[in-house]
């Protein structure tokens, strides 16, 4: 009898004793997510998820995939990341201590360079909805430069915000995913106000 996925994760986490609340806390997901896993609700798990919760489950994605048989295989943590998670984008960028880091989270970075150069930040306020919501968390790559059309964390003076920046001859364009939101342009000299600070790379919607 084939062993689904979900009896793997559900079976891994009673062998090592642990909680919903206690997996949540080694991974970064939250259980209403790892219960939908387990029951199977959650049909395909992505690729990054996928590494985070074999590592907090200390086995491999190969062995939640029914691929290997061995759960104490030898684990490979490679490009999983403790990233720091901030509760405002502006807390994230500078614009005050980095003691408001509330939470890291183990994070599946495909990237070769640093992994410091990534951060999460929880989302307020509903102009980047219905792609991005109140209460969703995006993960960040700081960059000081990113191509038009892209979403981005950027700086104006000391507050920071997640638009869609657009590029023209002497202007930038800050734009909203909620209609209710007016572009924001910048000409001439007023564009060397806007900073590009990061891109976003991931977002986690709320559950």
């Amino acid at each position: 009898m084939t062993v689904t996925a979900a009896e793997r994760i559900a079976r891994r986490r009673r062998e090592l004793g642990l909680s919903y609340q206690e997996l949540a806390s080694r991974t970064g997901l939250s259980k209403s997510t790892l219960q939908r896993y387990e029951t199977g609700s959650i049909g395909s798990i992505p690729l990054d998820k996928l590494d985070i919760l074999a590592a907090g489950l200390e086995t491999t994605a190969l062995y939640i995939l029914g691929k290997d048989e061995a759960p104490n295989a030898e684990i490979v943590r490679s490009g999983i990341c403790d990233v720091p998670v901030f509760d405002s984008v502006s807390a994230g960028f500078g614009a005050y201590a980095d003691s408001n880091i509330v939470r890291y989270i183990p994070t599946f970075i495909d990237h070769d360079g640093d992994s410091s150069g990534f951060l999460w930040i929880n989302v307020r306020g509903d102009s980047m909805s219905p792609k991005i919501d109140d209460g969703d968390r995006i993960l960040v790559r700081r960059l000081d430069s990113v191509a038009s059309g892209t979403v981005a964390v950027v700086m104006i003076d000391d507050e920071a915000f997640v638009k869609k920046i657009k590029y023209g001859k002497n202007w930038i364009e800050l734009h909203s995913f909620n209609p209710y939101y007016p572009v924001r342009r910048f000409e001439g000299e007023e564009a060397a106000n806007v900073r590009v600070v990061g891109l976003v790379v991931e977002v986690s919607k709320k559950l």
